[in-house]
């Protein structure tokens, strides 16, 4: 029980990168198709709005005729900027998702029939699909009560008008919409976790590094990000001397280590054989304190194997640094620096730290 509540609160917690997820889709050549998908699915509302005007059973009355026109209008135009435009940014995202919302809702509510309701439900469902994959579960949760809402506001008149069972198709959409996306996310996170995991340490690997380090960076903390590249000092020693078996134990021992002296909320990443990184918010003069107890923990015996560690440290002024493309580029570039400087270290026989000097993101174009 605990373990699962533990996931959920990881869950919540989660800050999902958007504009990784949707780097993630067009590696593959597949965010196009998904574009054309969600503007073709968004031509929905302003259709069903154009049937309902054209029905006997259209709303009368000259504010009801130009509140479907504006939503027709708002429709074509929704739609048409997903098909011709590109991915939109978070921003407008999340702009165009609170848009669908609404559309959906105030045409549903202008029509009497349960049908176009039924139909209004499942088109939240569908754009709570999006939320869940391209957004964090606090702006799904903000969506999944606007659905709420929305079914209450358009349920309780079918009960006062002796129609329970249109009321119950509406509560069944209701909870469709409620229940699967929330459900979805929870899956995706999991999926995801495990997808930018490292198998033997179960540190983040090194896309999962990429992953976390932007959000690091693009918090809103005063504190400069800093990056410490560790490497093993000889340690293919290691794997001739006692074997691989024993090389793989070293090396998710060292996880545990680094893990546990990071400071607290780093990101800890085997970024690739022996080699890991640590990524934290930190006040200057505190990351080279940092790296000197990274140092020592893993320098401390394992058994009858003892290896050392080269760390390479950089420190960069992130406090300006809020976008994410902006972050992505600036992680990588520090890294590159503080590799460099882990390089140094073991030119100069290893077990040392060797700090870069500090950078702000305008030397190299953040």
């Amino acid at each position: 029980m605990r373990v699962e509540l533990a996931l959920i609160r990881d869950w919540w917690h989660e800050d999902v990168d958007y504009r990784w997820v949707v780097d993630a889709i067009a590696s593959r050549s597949a965010l196009g198709v998904l574009k054309t998908a969600i503007g073709l699915c968004g031509l929905a509302a302003p259709l069903i709005a154009v049937l309902i005007m054209l029905s006997p059973e259209r709303p009368r009355g000259r504010l009801a005729a130009l509140a479907f026109c504006l939503l027709i209008a708002i429709g074509l135009v929704w739609s048409t900027r997903w098909l011709v435009r590109p991915w939109p940014g978070e921003t407008e995202s999340l702009v165009l998702v609170a848009s669908a919302d609404m559309g959906v809702t105030a045409t549903c509510a202008l029509s009497p029939e349960y049908v176009v309701r039924s139909v209004g439900m499942m088109l939240l469902l569908i754009i709570g699909i999006y939320v869940s994959a391209f957004h964090g579960p606090r702006t799904l949760a903000a969506h999944t009560m606007w659905a709420f809402l929305s079914a209450v506001l358009l349920a309780v008149p079918l009960f006062r008008r002796d129609d329970p069972a249109s009321a119950v198709i509406m509560i069944v959409g209701m909870t469709a919409a409620i229940v699967v996306p929330p459900g979805l996310q929870f899956c995706y996170g999991v999926l995801r976790g495990e997808m930018l995991s490292d198998p033997l340490t179960r540190l983040w690997s090194r896309r999962g590094l990429d992953y976390h380090s932007a959000i690091v960076f693009a918090r809103p903390v005063p504190d400069p990000a800093c990056v410490m590249v560790i490497d093993l000092d000889r340690f293919k020693a290691v794997n001739d001397a006692f074997g691989h078996a024993a090389g793989d134990e070293v090396l998710v021992c060292t996880a545990q280590r680094l893990r546990t002296a990071a400071p607290a909320g780093s990101i800890v990443s085997r970024f690739g054989g022996e080699e890991f990184a640590v990524i934290a918010r930190l006040p200057a003069g505190a990351a080279a304190g940092a790296a000197d107890r990274l140092r020592r923990a893993v320098a401390e015996p394992i058994g009858a194997i003892s290896v050392t560690a080269s760390i390479g440290l950089a420190i960069v002024d992130a406090r300006d640094v809020r976008d994410r493309d902006r972050s992505h580029r600036l992680v990588r570039e520090i890294l590159c620096r503080a590799d460099s400087a882990m390089y140094q270290a073991k030119q100069q026989g290893g077990n040392i730290v060797v700090s870069a000097c500090a950078i702000t993101p305008a030397e190299i174009g953040g």
